[in-house]
């Protein structure tokens, strides 16, 4: 196999210039406003939902990935493609029933997670890919998304309720008793990790969850919504050791997280 080209979708929190410095396609879920598509920055988002629409998102159909993969397989041999957990979105299922067409030159992957730590599998999957063995290089992958690992902070979870992510009596809970969640991705989807009092213990947990682990490469991914006092904090905390990627969430990931949420991500050895 020749050169492979990534390709992920929009729910992969990395900076901007990333995804152009490193050759990666990203195709995008789409946000809709009481049901009509609409192209919105993160505040705009914010607006509507307070003015009482209704935000969400949606996958990208088959066809559209289908063009996409017509078009970058004109000058390249094969496509890794890897994508928000399929118990999250239908992108992954479209991805694949796309694939299917192109015998063997696309290999998709399902991340089992999205946010920052889909930017660890991500940025993972750029470095396999110049191996040039496509296949190998999707095995690896999903090997490492079985054990990928997400925690995060979110200041409620009215906006995860909202939009079928956490449990409702549990996010009623929560606010009622007026603590907060600290969240993991765990099985591709998003569960409970602990509940404590204030954001500041939030914080402290997760930095007790990713000094719990050994971090492959040392590498941490931060994603977040508006809240770098935050980052600043737990990059201080977790020291020097680390190499840090941070950048501010997707649409996707902003809508479901809130004003806020810091979102964490890594791989392990």
């Amino acid at each position: 196999m020749g050169k492979i080209k990534v390709v992920t979708d929009n729910s992969c929190d990395l900076p901007s210039e990333w995804f152009k410095a490193n050759d990666v396609e990203v195709i995008n879920l789409k946000t809709l406003v009481n049901g009509q598509i609409k192209d919105l920055t993160t505040q705009q988002m914010f607006e509507e939902v307070k003015m009482g629409k209704k935000v969400t998102t949606s996958q990208p159909n088959p066809d559209e990935f289908e063009k996409m993969y017509e078009k970058i397989l004109k000058t390249y041999d094969g496509i890794l493609s890897i994508h928000i957990s399929s118990k999250l979105s239908g992108t992954y299922n479209s991805a694949t029933l796309a694939a299917q067409k192109f015998k063997g030159k696309v290999e998709t992957v399902d991340s089992l997670t999205t946010t920052s730590a889909l930017g660890a599998v991500v940025a993972k999957g750029v470095e396999l890919s110049k191996t040039d063995d496509l296949r190998k290089s999707a095995e690896e992958l999903r090997k490492l998304s079985l054990t990928v690992k997400t925690i995060f902070g979110v200041q409620t979870v009215e906006n995860l309720v909202r939009g079928g992510r956490a449990h409702l009596i549990a996010g009623k809970l929560v606010n009622l008793l007026n603590v907060k969640p600290v969240l993991k991705g765990e099985d591709g989807e998003i569960k409970f990790h602990k509940i404590v009092l204030g954001f500041q213990r939030v914080l402290r947990e997760i930095v007790n969850y990713v000094e719990s682990y050994e971090v492959m490469d040392k590498k941490i991914y931060i994603a977040h919504v508006n809240a770098q006092q935050s980052v600043d904090y737990l990059i201080s905390k977790l020291g020097n050791d680390y190499t840090f990627t941070v950048s501010p969430t997707s649409p996707a990931i902003t809508l479901n997280a809130g004003e806020g949420a810091v979102l964490v991500g890594f791989l392990i050895k």
